[in-house]
């Protein structure tokens, strides 16, 4: 198949394709190509080639509007310092890491669009692949690059993927792109490119952490700080090349303006770059003779700005002068302001914008957008679509042509235009989110961060545009997405109504994208409210608001700290008035331990969740009704500390309260309940199975899987996380009873879903795609099918080490159930070596644990020693076998004292141990020893449960 239009799936970066959902549309390739439909999904991002050489612009050109030379594709200014910075990426870029990923972020100006590309072409010559990608609602910038997606070198160093602009995709298609760097074929790095590195950045970082992939920041900081370069130096040299370009000699003299040495705004690169262009283009005008052209005034970068937006005006008076465009200069301003907000539009789009603001001018639509392609003729196309509103370059003169036509500003010499004071809410207001012209247009998100861009350093835009359109219309603020919400939230002196009015419409629950932005909106709404007030209950209610955000954000730690702070406001009012309070004394301890146990706090979230549930028990006996389904709720909770903290009985018997509590909700009211009582029944089958209940154990598992396979069908992304939890309790519940090739089906249903659910959100699902992958292992394995187990129990390693290392309470008690897993599957496969290495990490890990909990590790512990001591003496031989006795003897002591306290299931365990010490007795040949070893089973008969070798026996991993 030939031409554009071919499918392939996702996996290698191909230039000049189109990512979708699940595959990769590719353009300008020849030969044959698999073909797979998109079954619909939709484009997520462009993969180009790093453009290998820059256009040029001609003189002509460049002297009717000099601004153009500041566009980055045109790099007229050669890159100079940054020296400690290219040391910085280079060493990122070269690391051993397979997969990295790095932001570059820094003010609007300083440079990091000019570094990147620096990097790329040195990259280049270095013998990686440098790629750039565009979000799919994004037009490209600059010329239309070659076909290049069929020659990518076979023998390349890595891959380096740019992304500029990162803070503008949403969360979810960053973390696909992220994902797909992990296809590559060697090393890949992707630098993403952006302004603020707030929350919203430590919010993807924890989640590419999740994901196994590193991640690493660059702070750009002014280059006039570089002490390889002085301001002075940085001026001329951009003076010299400005000169070049545009033809006019002996410029030498011409010196920066004496402010720019005093002005702390001036140590940014455009700045000084902005300066030096308005100093030259003045010097040419007046040695011209153009009447009126003094020195211009540059105390300012606002006043560069306006200099240079004063000569784009000149060129549309021109081109209207001399008949090439129909409309005034005053409406192709218009035009330009419109483009600023909308950035490039599919025609039908952009005959929308324009006819939404009004222009000041009779000509038709289409006549208006096709004069203002005559100044800026648009390079892009959307997918295969032609664009239209091509944008002021770069990002900051178009922030600064938004402010400067407000009236508001008090830049000398430069007219404001009373019309764009409205063109916001003509824009955006009209499209609510409920709209349908809101779900197809694409200009909300690119508007309202130009919109908050802009504010951040012209407070009159937030005053007289942000401020009343947010407070009249807040719901628009949700579709900026987190990065932008997130610095709309913190803008010098924002009236703090704004934040209330959008508060509502935050989302209740998680959402990938706004998260970061909505805990940054919760967190300055709860220092408003709290120095306003010294009343406890709205203290309580603030802080517990603000914790519920910080949870959804992945801050555990500060959601930990500020639920603490509302438990004292809870427990003064609740003191104070209990009718009034206990019951917001109970949520907020309900709440409390499940942040505590995401944090590894497993006592501490014990202790608040009985708390509460004997807090509910009270309230109950006087008002059932009301009180029975939050006790449900906090008695499943209950039940699953209490197993995290090793008392499994009493587990057993919190969850059978849960689940009879559920089921006499359920035959009241099983649309609202019936969803309620999944997790209950699925931790009753874990924990009957854990026990030794197995039978019994399948009853909940099989309820639980039917009630959620039918809520999923009906609502997939509300419920697939609760199908893909059920399926592997019940996948768990067949192995403990041998039904091991009936188990996988359930087991690796459970692995796809969350495999899916994992690239979208992994800071959520990747602890459970890694306790399923391990399940799915042990099947395999169990079966027979050795080599077929040991993709995923390495897989499922390298996503709990990685989690471990950023949590080690949280995540080291599952990295060691890990290690022990992969140790069984390469025992199977006689790889000694190998299986000792991860066998000996498993059971060091689990005696670190036992220090701090004996009651909760010893069993895992003893299953460790017990299965190491076997691998011992396989992988080292005679030499083995001291240390692989002392592993078996500690195995055998740990067992007998559980079996005495809990005969079941625990006496088969022991009895397994006491075999395998009474073996290695044997390869020691003390005979005697072991045979009186073996005849202690014939003395106490209540050992005789069977079980399997000791380096085969692993169980399943549960969270």
């Amino acid at each position: 198949m030939s031409g554009t239009g071919a499918w392939r799936r996702r996996g290698q970066w191909v230039s000049d394709s189109v990512v979708y959902g699940s595959v990769v549309q590719v353009t300008n390739v020849t030969g044959d190509v698999s073909v797979h439909a998109p079954s619909g999904e939709r484009p997520l991002y462009r993969v180009h080639d790093f453009p290998r050489a820059r256009p040029t612009i001609s003189v002509k050109r460049a002297r009717n509007q000099p601004a153009r030379l500041l566009q980055d594709r045109y790099t007229v200014v050669d890159f100079i310092g940054r020296h400690t910075e290219l040391q910085d990426l280079a060493a990122w870029r070269d690391s051993s890491d397979p997969v990295s990923v790095l932001l570059l972020h820094g003010s609007g100006g300083q440079g990091k669009t000019r570094l990147a590309a620096q990097v790329a072409q040195a990259s280049r010559d270095l013998g990686w692949q440098a790629l750039q990608a565009r979000h799919s609602s994004d037009p490209d910038v600059g010329p239309a690059q070659s076909p290049g997606g069929a020659d990518e070198p076979a023998n390349r160093a890595g891959v380096l993927m740019l992304v500029d602009y990162a803070e503008r995709w949403p969360t979810s298609d960053l973390l696909e792109l992220c994902a797909d760097a992990t296809r590559q074929a060697g090393r890949a790095r992707v630098l993403l490119i952006a302004r603020p590195a707030g929350v919203w950045w430590q919010t993807l970082s924890n989640d590419l952490d999740h994901m196994d992939i590193e991640t690493a920041e660059l702070a750009l900081h002014a280059l006039a700080d570089d002490p390889d370069i002085s301001p002075a130096e940085l001026f001329a040299t951009a003076r010299d090349r400005f000169a070049d370009v545009l033809d006019i000699p002996r410029v030498g003299e011409l010196e920066p303006p004496p402010e720019a040495a005093e002005n702390p705004e001036f140590r940014q690169v455009l700045a000084v770059h902005m300066a030096a262009l308005a100093t030259v283009d003045a010097y040419y005008r007046r040695r011209q003779g153009e009447e009126g052209v003094t020195r211009p005034a540059l105390g300012t970068p606002a006043e560069a700005s306006a200099y240079l937006l004063t000569r784009e005006r000149s060129y549309w008076e021109k081109l209207h002068a001399n008949g090439r465009v129909h409309v005034t200069a005053d409406a192709l301003g218009q035009v330009a302001y419109t483009a600023a907000l909308t950035g490039a539009q599919p025609y039908a789009d952009g005959l929308e914008a324009v006819t939404r603001v009004s222009i000041a001018s009779t000509e038709p639509g289409d006549r208006i957008l096709k004069d203002h392609a005559v100044p800026y003729p648009p390079p892009a196309t959307i997918g295969d679509v032609a664009t239209v509103l091509e944008p002021l370059y770069p990002d900051r003169l178009a922030e600064d042509f938004l402010a400067l036509s407000v009236p508001g500003h008090t830049v000398r010499g430069y007219a404001p235009d009373p019309w764009s004071v409205d063109v916001p809410r003509r824009l955006l207001a009209l499209l609510s989110p409920a709209s349908p012209d809101a779900a197809t247009s694409a200009w909300p998100r690119t508007a309202l961060t130009a919109l908050i861009s802009a504010a951040n350093r012209w407070p009159h835009v937030a005053t007289r545009q942000l401020v009343p359109l947010l407070t009249k219309h807040p719901q628009l603020a949700v579709q900026a997405g987190g990065a932008a919400l997130a610095e709309l939230a913190d803008l010098p002196g924002l009236d703090v109504q704004v934040l209330k009015a959008i508060e509502p419409h935050l989302p209740e629950g998680r959402h990938t994208d706004l998260d970061p932005g909505s805990a940054v909106v919760a967190y300055h709404l709860a220092k408003h409210r709290l120095t306003h007030t010294q009343a406890p209950l709205e203290h309580a209610s603030v802080r517990d608001r603000l914790a519920s955000r910080l949870h959804y954000a992945g801050l555990h730690q500060e959601a930990v700290a500020t639920a603490l702070d509302a438990l004292r406001n809870w427990r003064y009012l609740a003191a104070a008035n209990p009718r009034a309070h206990e019951p917001d004394l109970a949520m907020a301890l309900h709440n409390l331990g499940a942040y505590l146990s995401k944090v590894g706090q497993r006592e501490e979230a014990l202790a608040a969740t009985l708390e509460a549930v004997t807090i509910l028990q009270r309230l109950v006996a006087v008002d059932s009704d009301t009180y029975e389904p939050p006790l449900a709720s906090s008695l499943t909770n209950l039940g699953a500390h209490l197993a995290e903290t090793g008392q499994q009985e009493e587990a057993l018997t919190r969850t059978r309260e849960a689940v009879d509590l559920y089921q006499r909700l359920i035959t009241a009211n099983p649309a609202v309940y019936a969803p309620e009582v999944i997790s209950a029944l699925a931790n009753l089958g874990a924990l009957q199975s854990k026990l030794g209940q197995l039978e019994e154990a399948l009853v909940p598992a099989r309820e639980a899987v039917t009630i959620c396979r039918q809520l999923a069908e009906a609502n997939p992304a509300a419920y697939e996380p609760d199908l893909a939890m059920t399926l592997n309790h019940l996948g768990g519940s067949l192995s403990r009873i041998n039904r091991l090739e009936e188990a996988l089906s359930p087991t690796q249903e459970s692995a796809d879903i969350y495999r899916r659910l994992a690239e979208a959100n992994p800071t959520a699902y990747e602890p459970d795609l890694a306790m399923t992958l391990t399940n799915v292992a042990i099947c395999l394995s169990q079966i027979g099918q050795q080599e077929e187990a040991l993709a995923p129990a390495r897989e499922a390693l390298a996503i709990r080490r990685q989690l471990a290392e950023a949590s080690p309470a949280a995540h080291e008690p599952k990295l060691a159930t890990a290690l022990s897993n992969l140790a069984g599957c390469l025992a199977g496969m006689e790889l000694w070596e190998d299986a000792l290495a991860s066998a000996q990490e498993a059971a060091d890990l689990y005696r670190q644990l036992v220090e701090a909990s004996p009651e909760v590790y010893n069993p895992d512990f003893a299953m460790a020693l017990r299965n190491l001591s076997g691998i011992l003496w396989r992988a080292r031989g005679k030499a083995g076998l001291p240390a692989a006795l002392e592993s078996a003897v500690e195995s055998v002591e740990i067992f007998r004292g559980l079996a005495r306290a809990m005969p079941h299931p625990y006496a088969g365990h022991l009895r397994e141990a006491i075999l395998a010490q009474a073996d290695v007795l044997d390869a020691l040949d003390r005979t005697e020893e072991a045979t009186a070893t073996r005849d202690l089973l014939l003395l106490a008969p209540e050992f005789v449960s069977g079980g399997q070798p000791s380096y085969r026996h692993r169980r399943p991993d549960k969270d």
